[in-house]
């Protein structure tokens, strides 16, 4: 989705009061989007989470890599 069409989907915040609901709780949800999520769900709960990183740390790498790749393309 383009930046454009990104902006244009956020700017349409009441979209559901034009379907008739009168808040966005109302908008019923399927249920095979229910399925979905706690499927997903049901996979964390039995995952082992010790060994999964931060968003920090994996923005820290993510960093550094840049970095030496930089550091190593001006030489």
């Amino acid at each position: 989705m383009s930046s454009k069409s990104t902006q244009e989907y956020l700017n349409e915040e009441e979209w559901w009061r034009e379907e008739g609901y009168a808040r966005p709780e109302d908008v019923p949800v399927p249920d095979w989007h229910l399925a979905i999520l706690e499927e997903r769900m049901e996979r964390y709960r039995n995952e082992d989470t010790s060994t999964w990183r931060t968003w920090d740390e994996i923005r820290e790498e993510s960093m550094r890599e840049i970095m030496e790749e930089m550091k190593r393309r001006s030489k």
